[in-house]
């Protein structure tokens, strides 16, 4: 039997790592507790699909993202936790 995964929260996750270098990092170190601070909670699927990602690459397509968008991604990051706030 297959595991459900969430494509919703798989994007979230792997979105915010594109567009802030500093999650990247931490989403390397300790997935689920990455995801978990940002209110992501993953199933042991979706954990194991992000831990398989190649961070090197991860980290590369992140920065040309980030190049591309600048300061809007930051804000746009900003609107999404003050969303879950209220």
């Amino acid at each position: 039997m297959s595991a459900k995964v969430n494509q919703e929260r798989l994007a979230t996750v792997v979105g915010r790592a594109l567009i802030d270098k500093e999650f990247a990092e931490q989403l390397h170190k300790d997935a689920e507790g990455a995801a978990k601070r940002i209110g992501v909670h993953l199933s042991a699927t979706e954990l194991t699909a992000v831990k398989n990602i190649d961070s090197a690459k991860l980290v590369s397509a992140g920065a040309g993202i980030r190049d591309k968008l600048g300061t809007a991604a930051i804000f746009d990051q900003q609107q999404q936790v003050q969303a879950r706030m209220d």
